[in-house]
C-alpha cells in the first residue's frame, strides 16, 4: 500500500499498487530520488475536485512545505512540492491523458533531500549550523521536535 500523507493537515492518500490499473515505479535509488505512480483511465485531477485529501495534496504544489510524505514497502520519504512542471529531471508533474489510446493520469513526484529519520535530521542540522543557513536550522529543529 502507497500512503502520501501530511501529518499536520491530517490528509492521507492511499494508493494499493497492487491494482491492475495503476503502476507504480519507485526510483528512490538515484541521485534525485522520485516515483512514477500511473493511473489508467483514472483523472486525479478532476477526482481531487471531490475529495479534500487529494485536494490538499494538489494543492500543495508550488508551496516550500515538508509536511508532506511518501510511504511504500516500509520505507517513508519526505516529498518535495516546491514547484511544478517542467525544470531539471526528475520534476514534479501531474499528467493526464484523455485519449482512446493510454488514458489516465501519471504523476511524477520528486523526494525531499531532507530525510523523516531524526537521528539523520540531526546531521542535516549540524551541517545546515555550520554554513549558518538558519532558516534551514529552523526547519530542521521542527521537523526534529515533531
Amino acid at each position: 500500500m502507497i500512503r502520501i500523507f501530511n501529518k499536520k493537515l491530517k490528509l492521507e492518500i492511499k494508493i494499493d499498487e497492487k491494482a491492475d490499473w495503476i503502476q507504480f515505479n519507485r526510483r528512490d535509488y538515484d541521485e534525485k530520488p522520485f516515483v512514477i505512480i500511473e493511473f489508467k483511465e483514472f483523472n486525479f485531477p478532476h477526482h481531487a475536485n471531490s475529495c479534500n485529501d487529494c485536494k490538499g495534496f494538489i494543492n500543495s504544489f508550488g508551496q516550500d512545505t515538508v509536511d508532506w510524505c511518501i510511504s511504500y514497502s516500509d520505507k517513508v520519504f519526505r516529498l518535495d512540492t516546491s514547484e511544478i512542471g517542467k525544470g531539471d529531471y526528475p520534476h514534479n508533474e501531474i499528467i493526464v491523458t484523455m485519449s482512446d489510446y493510454n488514458p489516465g493520469t501519471k504523476m511524477t513526484l520528486v523526494f525531499n533531500k531532507l530525510p523523516t529519520d531524526k537521528d539523520e535530521l540531526k546531521i542535516h542540522l549540524k551541517n545546515a549550523e555550520l554554513i549558518e543557513d538558519y532558516k534551514q536550522c529552523c526547519i530542521i529543529s521542527d521537523l526534529i521536535n515533531e
